[in-house]
């Protein structure tokens, strides 16, 4: 029984040691897109010609991607299959910290793009 419960902790030492946060080893922003809406979206890029989000299933997520500098809002053009959707905020405020952060995109009833900032 010794043994068993020696072996137990040394494995819990080890096992629970080992774990890291996601954001443990974060060396810039990194940023993601939740489709929040119904629409695929086929790209999705923000600030022209600086990062580009492919193939987001409506109600999906993509993956992190590093982004520096990243800010609170930025410009965005997202492609849906019937429509191109230009986003330009009022203003973007100061440069993101090293982190995890998540667009929510989606639409409202008249087809307005609603973009949400969220801190992951």
């Amino acid at each position: 029984m010794k043994t068993f419960s020696a072996l137990f902790i040394l494995a819990f030492i080890l096992f629970g040691s080992s774990c890291n946060d996601r954001d443990d080893n974060i060396t810039s922003p990194n940023v993601r897109i939740e489709n929040l809406s119904d629409l695929n979206f086929a790209l999705v890029e923000i600030r022209s010609d600086s990062l580009f989000f492919e193939n987001i299933a409506a109600n999906g997520f993509s993956d992190y991607k590093e982004f520096r500098p990243a800010f609170f809002q930025d410009s965005l053009r997202i492609e849906t299959d019937s429509t191109i959707v230009i986003f330009e905020p009022d203003s973007i405020g100061d440069p993101l910290p090293n982190g995890l952060y998540t667009y929510q995109l989606d639409f409202d009833e008249e087809g307005a793009l609603r973009f949400t900032f969220k801190v992951d």
